[in-house]
């Protein structure tokens, strides 16, 4: 499978967890919050790396040998590609993340919805 195939993959994956979440789909417990807890770390690791992005796309240091000046601009152009590029890559991911965590609190919500009202119904039986 190509990288920009996989990227895609990780998209629509994405894009199945928020109509899953219109759709009812929930989570709880200690699965959601290991969840939350893990799109959370990633998106910190992602936020870091686009703050430094600027030397991401920069000519490496190589040298000035025939082979050096052939490398450093195919280097840069691995980070800033439009198309299969490292930076467009963690762009896209950071939106994704952002799409999972709301996706999970949605799920999150609506398990908790469902919870008290099936609680109030089960409180209102007489036995």
């Amino acid at each position: 499978m190509s990288l920009p195939a996989s990227f895609a993959g990780i998209s629509a994956a994405v894009h199945q967890l928020g109509v899953a979440a219109d759709r009812g789909f929930t989570v709880s417990g200690p699965g959601a919050d290991a969840l939350i807890s893990a799109v959370t770390e990633m998106q910190r690791d992602v936020d870091a790396i686009l703050r430094k992005a600027d030397r991401l796309g920069q000519e490496p240091a190589l040298g000035q040998t025939p082979a050096a000046q052939v490398y450093k601009p195919f280097m840069a152009s691995i980070a800033t590609d439009p198309v299969q590029g490292f930076l467009p890559f963690l762009m896209r991911l950071q939106r994704d993340l952002a799409d999972v965590e709301a996706a999970l609190r949605k799920s999150m919500a609506s398990y908790d919805d469902s919870d008290q009202a099936a609680g109030r119904g089960i409180s209102s039986v007489h036995i």
